[in-house]
């Protein structure tokens, strides 16, 4: 049975999604942050990339893993990986249309990864399961995602869920059930640890934080113009997840956690 789920991340979805990353590069440089210090990829290592989209990670992972590096990124939407294909060219890049759930590994990786994706998954505890499968003995695991009750897991199911164009029906993990997917999978339980990603999202002006977040999650269906619509995101980014000038900067907190596992 075909398990795959794009959460609708085609047409609207996918165009916006492409805008709001390419129109505004810097403003998730602490995302890459987080990667470089969690996954810390090497020279020479193969990573598995899960559910990368548009491949917003995929240069800084090439650039670390080096000439020698293979990076595999599974995703279950085509434009995404059409948008991928368009910026990012590599001989050490190969991409699979496919989720997680569905994946059965050709070679063994080092490390795998995920960043704000394993929410999506229809089947988290198959998810687990296949990526465990895919690590060589010693392999690191690090999914980076929302977390049930935090503020950020309050933003996805009220706005987005209520504005974006495809709907946002996911399922958010609490610790023990990340926990528990570890143990079922086969991870060693002393080598399971979760810390918190008190991630801040960075704009030169509170406009475009609004257009950003709008973009990224495509709330189209927020009534009125796209100024009202704008307007709208920001007025619920400061009441759910708190905006900060600092300097000439406005900061969004986006409050994620890192689920890290070694097999």
């Amino acid at each position: 049975m075909v398990t795959t789920n794009n959460q609708g991340f085609t047409g609207t979805r996918s165009s916006l999604y492409e805008e709001a990353i390419v129109q505004y590069p810097s403003a998730r440089i602490m995302d890459v942050q987080a990667m470089t210090k969690h996954l810390n990829p090497q020279k020479n290592e193969k990573v598995l990339g899960i559910g990368e989209g548009n491949g917003f990670f995929a240069l800084p992972i090439l650039e670390a893993i080096g000439e020698k590096g293979y990076y595999l990124v599974i995703e279950p939407s085509p434009e995404q990986l059409a948008n991928l294909a368009r910026r990012v060219t590599s001989p050490n890049l190969e991409t699979l249309t496919k989720g997680i759930e569905d994946f059965t590994p050709t070679t063994y990786f080092d490390k795998a990864w995920s960043f704000g994706a394993f929410h999506h998954c229809p089947n988290q505890t198959q998810a687990m399961k296949n990526i465990y499968t895919a690590l060589t003995k010693g392999g690191k695991m690090v999914i980076c995602d929302v977390f049930q009750g935090s503020n950020l897991a309050k933003h996805f199911d009220g706005p987005v869920a209520r504005y974006c164009t495809s709907g946002h029906e996911v399922k958010f993990l609490s610790d023990e059930f990340a926990k528990s997917l570890c143990y079922l999978a086969g991870f060693d339980e002393s080598k399971v640890k979760i810390v918190d990603l008190l991630q801040k999202w960075k704009f030169d002006s509170e406009k475009d934080l609004g257009d950003f977040v709008y973009k990224l999650h495509a709330m189209t269906l927020i009534p009125g113009n796209e100024q009202d619509k704008i307007e709208e995101v920001i007025k619920g980014c400061k009441e759910i997840l708190g905006v900060k000038k600092v300097g000439n900067q406005y900061e969004l907190n986006w409050p994620m956690k890192a689920l890290i596992a070694e097999k």
